[in-house]
């Protein structure tokens, strides 16, 4: 049982990476720099630490995703007033113009994913992929 749940889970976020990549392809993005988006939309003028803490990643990585946003011109990075080594990350007017994409983008995944669902059925699943979710970052925690 535990082996093909994992099999499930491994060839579900494959190949949702797999579609939200290439409809992300259109404007240049991959999934990891959809989700950057995602949250500097509503968390505009974090700095890449934070960004870093949010994704749980290194800051090399987020460095690099953080790079092609800025050369697609989606993103911009702007010196910390109080502390000129910080850079504070802001969505530009071309990052803000393609918002409702992106949006549609991880809702038509979710919808992809959970049609032919109850409501009911898809709170269940969010349920215990919550729990599933925090039961692994415990046992991360715990070997760190």
């Amino acid at each position: 049982m535990e082996d093909s749940l994992v099999r499930y889970i491994t060839t579900i976020s494959k190949y949702i990476n797999y579609y939200i990549n290439k409809k992300a392809n259109e404007f240049n993005l991959n999934i990891k720099q959809v989700h950057i988006l995602r949250i500097l939309y509503n968390n505009e003028g974090i700095n890449q630490e934070e960004l870093s803490d949010i994704f749980k990643t290194d800051k090399v990585t987020i460095s690099k995703l953080l790079s092609g946003l800025v050369k697609e011109g989606y993103v911009e990075k702007k010196k910390n007033e109080a502390d000129k080594r910080v850079k504070n990350l802001y969505v530009t007017k071309k990052g803000k113009n393609i918002k409702k994409e992106i949006n549609d983008i991880l809702k038509s995944t979710t919808e992809i994913l959970s049609s032919g669902f109850t409501e009911k059925e898809n709170a269940v699943i969010r349920k215990l992929l919550n729990q599933m979710l925090e039961n692994i970052y415990e046992e991360i925690n715990l070997e760190i």
